[in-house]
């Protein structure tokens, strides 16, 4: 009976725990950190690409402090969830929709293979929509939903495989050189009821681990071009094969704020869309105020579109 109470019991006591708190404390610092990833072989990418999935870690933390509870452990779990509630739970936050937005945006990269295409160009005219823009129309479906868009907005402007289409005039398109043999993006300049906005309509190169030299190189060039603009109301939409949580995406927000950032409601992954892990298509912006961001439900592509509403400042 007084084996549980020997010298030998004690002097382990203070280490109950430790295995979770040094578990805990490891992947604290991993998520301060990941900006010092190494890029070879891909690494630092796919792990910012599932960055927000990570949290599965503190799943195996509270396990780890349920089995063998005190007050290390405590610490092991308390230390990473503060952490990463402070990197991803704003956006977990309910959306505040303050109602009818001024400027309603969605993006859509139609895939080269869409089985249903005239389906999913009226997914997005149902939606009404102001400003529409769409990648990959190089292919049959593309050109499918190319005609259908054209049906139903007395305004469009399309450069090689990226579209806009919109209520307004627009300008023509101005190739934003992206360093790329082909153009993946351009610029117009939409007359809306409530002023001009300077419109891009983007398309970065794919990307896989270990090669993303090309669409880091893009985002730079899109960045600084942005930058330069000197338009008060600027909207960048379309996919940028490039994770919120990816590092390379703070050349561009900021100074650009998300759609999904702002509005909040969840993370709005929107690839592959058979089960999102990650969120490629962004809207971004300055000059406005995010009142609403939407992920469509999974159509044909292997992208969900994404629709958000603004508000001018």
């Amino acid at each position: 009976m007084n084996q549980a109470y020997s010298p030998a019991r004690r002097r382990h006591s203070p280490a109950k725990g430790i295995t979770a708190l040094i578990f805990g404390i490891l992947y604290a610092a991993f998520l301060l950190l990941h900006e010092l990833l190494p890029t070879r072989m891909g690494f630092a990418l796919v792990v910012e690409t599932i960055l927000p999935w990570t949290g599965i870690v503190l799943a195996l933390v509270l396990l780890m402090t349920l089995i063998r509870f005190s007050w290390l452990s405590a610490i092991g779990f308390l230390v990473p969830a503060l952490v990463w509630a402070g990197m991803f739970g704003p956006a977990l936050l309910p959306n505040d929709d303050s109602g009818e937005p001024d400027i309603t945006v969605a993006t859509h990269n139609v895939g080269a293979r869409m089985p249903q295409p005239t389906a999913a160009a009226q997914n997005l005219i149902d939606r009404d929509p102001d400003i529409v823009t769409i990648q990959e129309l190089e292919s049959l479906s593309g050109k499918i939903i190319h005609k259908e868009l054209d049906s139903s907005f007395a305004h469009s402007r399309v450069l090689d495989t990226v579209g806009v289409w919109s209520k307004w005039p627009m300008t023509e398109p101005e190739e934003v050189d992206l360093g790329l043999q082909w153009p993946r993006a351009f610029a117009t300049t939409v007359s809306t009821d409530h002023g001009d906005i300077r419109f891009y309509a983007v398309h970065m190169p794919s990307v896989r681990p270990g090669h993303e030299s090309m669409r880091n190189a893009a985002l730079r060039r899109l960045a600084t071009t942005v930058e330069t603009d000197g338009a008060d109301h600027v909207i960048v939409a379309g996919d940028f094969n490039t994770a919120s949580t990816d590092n390379n995406m703070s050349t561009l927000v900021p100074p650009l704020t998300d759609s999904r950032e702002q509005a909040r409601g969840g993370f709005g992954f929107t690839w592959p869309a058979q089960f999102p892990v990650t969120r490629l298509d962004h809207i971004l912006y300055r000059g406005f105020d995010a009142t609403s961001d939407e992920v469509l439900d999974k159509g044909s592509s292997d992208h969900r579109a994404v629709l958000a509403g603004l508000d001018l400042k």
